[in-house]
């Protein structure tokens, strides 16, 4: 199998990622939170809490920065992913080594269910209409299990220049123990920087403080 490498950023890159509705900006921006939890954990947190950290707080804040655009955050086979408006394709985060690196091993991930195993090889699917709600969510649910699903793979990079790698690739194959080590699609995404991020000083809106000054 022929497999698409990740080369260095280039700005065609992102216009791929336009093209789902989905951005570096809004990658980064759904990462940091649990990013930056994670590296602030103290040496005595459990060995998979930053990797939790970055999963949970990354799932939540990404669905709800994407919301607005009509992503629905669903199970889809038992495993949480955030679906595009209309089911074109889906995508969960997940840890994994080797990220974001050309010329080097594929990147590998953690154990997967047989969701991720199911997803191999789905191809493009189009969404029927529907009446209520309800309806809407589970015919979106069935079309998001044939079409393409990705992954946002994270590696953590905590001496140094602490951040994520990062890139937005498809699951092509697993081995027996779960793991993907095959990509049908990689699309880099730049270096989550948290070296110098000023943002716990951001100025606190008009609504956030209110404190009356009386004179004596």
């Amino acid at each position: 199998m022929t497999l698409t490498t990740a080369p260095g950023f280039e700005p065609e890159h992102e216009q791929r990622l336009a093209a789902f509705g989905l951005s570096n900006a809004i990658m980064h921006d759904g990462l940091r939170a649990g990013a930056t939890r994670a590296a602030n954990r103290s040496a005595l947190a459990l060995e998979t809490s930053p990797g939790t950290d970055i999963y949970h707080d990354g799932m939540e804040a990404l669905a709800q920065l994407l919301a607005p655009d009509g992503w629905r955050s669903l199970s889809i086979d038992r495993q949480p992913r955030l679906v595009h408006p209309e089911g074109a394709l889906s995508f969960a985060v997940s840890s994994a080594i080797n990220v974001g690196r050309a010329n080097l091993r594929a990147p590998r991930t953690r154990r997967k269910g047989t969701a991720t195993r199911n997803s191999l090889g789905a191809g493009l699917s189009v969404p029927t209409l529907f009446e209520t709600e309800d309806d809407q969510l589970a015919e979106l649910a069935r079309t998001a299990e044939k079409a393409p699903f990705y992954f946002l793979l994270f590696e953590r990079i905590a001496v140094g220049k602490p951040g994520l790698l990062l890139e937005f690739s498809r699951p092509a194959a697993m081995t027996n123990g779960g793991s993907v080590v095959e990509w049908a699609d990689r699309i880099p995404v730049p270096f989550l920087d948290l070296e110098g991020d000023l943002s716990v000083f951001d100025e606190p809106g008009d609504d956030e403080f209110d404190v009356a000054v009386e004179p004596r």
